[in-house]
């Protein structure tokens, strides 16, 4: 039933779009997306660990299986249409846009999309070197090196029994949280290069600025500075555009 009512609510939101009622390559409804899909991931690996439980105990899980998949579905599709949607056609209610306005729509995306992402994860790998270091009580120098440390560390810790064991639990998790940091972090890089390509055809700059822009667009928080940059010459861009 909760599948078909996100179904449902799919559906309605692509029929809008379509119909020029609402715009889903906006930002807003871009960062409404990705948390959706965020929550879609979750759900739909809660429904296939209840089903790998169900196999384990010898029960028929054929049918929550199939309820995982499904669930997989909408969240997925639905965030494709969104990605592709905004990407080929920015600003698509207001047909009358220019270059530099389509340029920093594609790059408002990404930095909605950008900004708490990074945040939580430059946010998280900082709390997790604090607590190393107060942990290993280690060099001051070793602290941005701490959490690759453990990554290393940690199937070697697999070896140890009780760590074996806890790690059935936060293996899986770990995966988990892979795969939707690896997806999000595509989403919000095909968004912000795609913007900076953009924004330096707009600005005229040269093809080894545009090169230089494309491998910094690649670096964490050194992209989002990028971003708001060009954002700002954008904006003056799109007001000369205005006035010819």
């Amino acid at each position: 039933m909760a599948i078909l009512l996100v179904c449902v609510a799919v559906v309605v939101l692509v029929a809008l779009d379509l119909t020029k009622r609402i715009e889903l390559g906006h930002p807003v409804w871009v960062l409404l997306t990705a948390a959706g899909y965020f929550c879609s991931v979750l759900w739909t690996a809660a429904l296939a660990f209840l089903a790998l439980a169900q196999a384990v105990s010898g029960a028929n899980s054929l049918l929550a299986w199939g309820q995982a998949a499904l669930a997989a579905l909408p969240g997925t599709l639905f965030g494709l249409y969104v990605l592709i949607k905004a990407n080929f056609f920015p600003l698509a209610r207001h047909p009358g846009a220019s270059r530099a306005q389509k340029a920093a729509r594609l790059l408002d995306d990404g930095l909605f999309l950008g900004l708490p992402l990074q945040l939580l994860l430059v946010g998280g790998y900082g709390y997790a070197a604090l607590s190393l270091h107060g942990a290993f009580q280690g060099p001051l120098w070793m602290l941005p090196f701490y959490p690759l440390v453990l990554a290393v560390l940690w199937p070697m810790l697999h070896l140890v029994f009780h760590v074996a064991i806890v790690a059935i639990v936060l293996d899986p998790l770990i995966l988990l949280a892979a795969f939707l940091i690896g997806v999000l972090w595509t989403v919000q890089e095909i968004f912000l290069l795609h913007g900076l390509i953009r924004g330096c055809l707009v600005t005229k700059k040269s093809p080894g600025m545009l090169v230089l822009h494309i491998l910094l667009g690649l670096v964490p928080v050194v992209n989002l500075i990028l971003a708001l940059r060009l954002r700002w010459k954008l904006r003056a861009a799109a007001r000369e555009e205005a006035f010819v």
